[in-house]
């Protein structure tokens, strides 16, 4: 079992990593559970793959679990999801000690947590996560919110849980395709913070998860290490906070443009990620060979949606409504070598356009 701390003086916390850390849930939260109820909100996915694992260790420690089940998909994440949340928490006299648990993949911590920031002013809550997205990013640093059909998490809050436990073992029933989601992220970190990191994953991508949990095991803990160090140095996404932004701008714009329905959350990203290397190209930020390598390795973790019958123009007013565009200047993370990124605070828009023109044209294939 190994410790990450997210240091930010008294709103820090450990994030727990370990296979069977579910197992030990009650041991591990008896010392942040000022009351004897804690409510979980999850779906029945997730309830059905590995509530028991979860809620036996709770009620051994003499805890009274109580279930909000909310539904499955990025597309419930709506302030119609919160305040059913909210109307469930009244419902069991939730007060301001009970704690919450928010166990799921990333839209479950999303909304969780922003129901936990909101409810009664703040109570407190975990994130235990059950995604590889949600366990290497989503569920640390402490942002929550949901989407509104102008844009994702446009309403949020900064709200940091007290603990984040992870258990890879969770991650062997994943879908493959939810599986390469989270790679995706995992591939980010290594093109923003690691070489090492993204030369692991490209070598390793095939055999994961079920048949190297040595290797699952390390890519989770570095790129948890990332993003931990990270939040800590900007809790508020003020300055550095932004690198974690690389892939985003434009896929969170793609995820609005399709109503969230045709790609996962990584796969847009990878999108994202493969248009902004090529902005750094077109911008001559980076070695086309370098380049080249980022492009190879993201389109070769899976076959992508597709994304040619999209209109450039409908996607770009998503991006130019995107909480990241600060008065119309395009905010864009490019990579300037593996390990290594760049905020280019004033992007031409019209350059832009040119990439995503092209891009939406050919897809990933054209860069070969």
């Amino acid at each position: 079992m190994k410790t990450v701390r997210v240091s930010l003086a008294e709103r820090g916390y450990p994030i727990i990593i370990g296979n069977g850390v579910l197992a030990r849930a009650g041991e591990l939260l008896s010392g942040i559970a000022a009351h004897p109820l804690i409510v979980v909100v999850t779906n029945s996915k997730v309830m059905n793959l590995h509530g028991q694992t979860l809620l036996e260790p709770l009620r051994t420690a003499a805890f009274s679990v109580k279930i909000i089940k909310v539904p499955d998909g990025e597309q419930y994440k709506t302030l119609a999801i919160v305040d059913f949340i909210y109307q469930q928490l009244a419902r069991l006299r939730a007060d301001r000690k009970t704690l919450l648990v928010a166990f799921g993949g990333g839209v479950i911590g999303d909304m969780a947590g922003f129901a936990a920031a909101t409810y009664l002013r703040g109570i407190p809550f975990v994130q235990v996560p059950t995604t590889f997205l949600g366990q290497i990013d989503s569920a640390i640093g402490g942002k929550t919110g949901v989407n509104l059909s102008a844009g994702k998490n446009l309403v949020g809050a900064f709200y940091q849980p007290r603990t984040v436990l992870i258990d890879p073992l969770v991650l062997l029933t994943l879908p493959r395709r939810e599986f390469l989601s989270g790679l995706y992220e995992a591939l980010k970190y290594g093109i923003i913070k690691n070489p090492q990191l993204f030369q692991i994953i490209a070598r390793k991508q095939q055999k994961l998860p079920e048949k190297d949990p040595k290797s699952l095991e390390r890519i989770i803990t570095e790129c948890v290490a990332i993003k931990a160090e990270i939040v800590s140095r900007d809790e508020r996404e003020s300055g550095l906070r932004m690198v974690l932004n690389f892939g985003h701008t434009l896929g969170h714009a793609l995820e609005a443009a399709t109503n969230y329905s045709r790609f996962t959350h990584g796969e847009a990203v990878g999108h994202g990620m493969i248009m902004a290397t090529l902005l750094a190209t077109k911008l001559n930020k980076i070695n086309p060979r370098e380049a080249q390598s980022i492009q190879e390795v993201l389109a070769g973790v899976c076959r992508m949606p597709k994304v040619q019958d999209l209109d450039c123009g409908h996607l770009m007013n998503h991006m130019l409504s995107d909480k990241k565009i600060d008065n119309r200047k395009v905010r864009f993370v490019i990579p300037r070598r593996i390990g290594r990124v760049e905020i280019v605070q004033d992007t031409p828009v019209d350059v832009v356009r040119e990439i995503v023109s092209g891009y939406l044209q050919s897809g990933p294939g054209v860069f070969s």
